[in-house]
């Protein structure tokens, strides 16, 4: 039986059009306007909502290989789904690291069976050390595609050298956790008014900008491939964007934290707003908001990092550095950039135009084809594609804290007036997200 989801505006991967989605088993069958019925078609209305691609998230946590007090893969993969992704990148920064192939196997094995796709990352380099690099043609070789130290910066200008060498032979992209370890120090919180209030060190944006700037340089005469991490800094942007208009092979992430929320948020010292690099000031704020919207940055990227109760009790010198956000982050993103766009009343008052429908389609790209295009893969609605499919009301107020789906409890958003929901989500024509319950992950 085919099913029509009629009456909805469907993203292309650039812009809006009114029109049907056909499925038939795992297959998108028809993608058009108006399009044929026969009377034994299911067809379910989707007036009012937008159809897309599921999102892909670069930066993802799934603490696998570790110590299993956290969210364990099966309950991050719950939230994945209520937040409308079907494919999560995992860090490497585990316990022990994924830094040979033995370890990326026995990763990639325990995620297989998942409702949604993992994508193991392997470490750049030994342990973390940031010292040796890794073998990077034995796990090329068994399946890796990007490698990343995160939570570490590669501070060895000449290891940063030899990872793009690395890149470029093998065509694997090394994503670089951009902080230089001695001007971050022990910090814990942005660089501005609130540290000395709370008495603690302080990260400043050019210890995030530095290392962005020397990485771009090396980038200029080795063209390999380089993808920043989750960038919180206006040099780094601005950097970015130029090395972009240049051409070189470099791309860029933005997590939805640093799109809505500020520095003042740890006003309170409220460890549940510790995050590294960490939240930065309303001016910077805005001008990673103007980087989705103008679509500088390729991708929205979580960075969701769950960690156990303990971990984030206490003060917040003490608590660990890390929030939760799969779940919330379309609607965390969209609330961001619609309020500079008219408020979401736009987009029922421009006919599929006007900014507030710009706006939301930079989010949408964010999502799905700019992070898709990191990894070398399509993420579009088209015919004959997997049946891989996301509804969502841009309208909506969500339901539910969206914390709900998380075993662990360090969200920043409880309590936050978010707009927007993911309604429903198809992975290979299974319903897996329902009015926005997950039915089996």
């Amino acid at each position: 039986m085919r099913t029509v989801f009629a009456n909805g505006v469907v993203f292309s991967g650039t812009g809006f059009a009114r029109h049907d989605v056909v499925v038939e088993g795992d297959r998108i069958v028809g993608v058009g306007e108006r399009l044929a019925r026969d009377r034994r078609d299911r067809v379910l209305d989707c007036e009012g909502r937008v159809l897309c691609a599921p999102f892909v998230d670069l930066h993802t946590h799934l603490r696998f290989p570790g110590v299993d007090e956290a969210d364990d893969p099966e309950s991050i993969a719950r939230a994945a789904l209520a937040g409308g992704f079907a494919v999560l990148v995992a860090m490497a920064n585990t316990v022990p690291p994924i830094d040979r192939v033995s370890r990326f196997k026995e990763a990639s094995e325990r995620f297989h069976g998942l409702a949604i796709e993992v994508i193991q990352a392997a470490t750049v380099t030994m342990e973390r050390q940031g010292e040796r690099l890794v073998d990077v043609e034995e796990l090329v070789e068994a399946g890796v595609s990007i490698l990343s130290d995160d939570g570490s910066g590669i501070q060895r200008s000449d290891v940063m050298r030899d990872a793009l060498v690395a890149s470029q032979e093998y065509d694997v992209v090394i994503a670089q956790h951009s902080e230089d370890a001695l001007l971050a120090g022990d910090g814990v919180v942005n660089d501005g008014a609130f540290a000395p209030l709370l008495g603690v060190g302080s990260i400043p944006e050019v210890a995030e900008s530095v290392m962005v700037a020397r990485d771009i340089e090396l980038l200029k005469v080795i063209p390999g491939r380089l993808h920043l991490q989750h960038v919180s800094a206006r040099e780094s942007l601005n950097l970015f964007r130029q090395a972009k208009r240049e051409g070189l092979r470099i791309s860029a992430e933005v997590a939805p934290h640093h799109l809505l929320l500020t520095d003042s948020r740890v006003a309170q010292g409220d460890p549940r707003f510790k995050v590294n690099p960490p939240l930065r000031s309303v001016a910077t704020q805005m001008a990673l908001v103007q980087g989705v919207r103008d679509g500088t940055f390729d991708a929205i990227a979580t960075d969701h990092a769950p960690h156990p109760h303990q971990r984030k009790a206490g003060s917040i010198w003490e608590a660990a550095f890390g929030m939760l956000g799969l779940a919330e982050a379309f609607s965390v993103a969209w609330t961001a950039l619609s309020r500079t766009a008219g408020g979401v009343q736009m987009l029922a008052d421009s006919d599929l135009g006007g900014p507030a429908w710009a706006t939301l389609a930079s989010v949408l790209s964010a999502l799905t084809t700019g992070p898709g295009t990191v990894l070398g893969r399509s993420a579009q609605l088209r015919q004959g594609a997997l049946a891989n499919l996301v509804i969502l009301d841009p309208y909506a107020a969500p339901r539910v804290v969206p914390s709900r789906w998380y075993r662990s409890g360090n969200s920043p958003y409880v309590g936050e007036e978010l707009v927007g929901r993911v309604d429903d989500v198809l992975v290979r024509g299974a319903q897996l997200v329902a009015d926005g319950e997950v039915l089996d992950a």
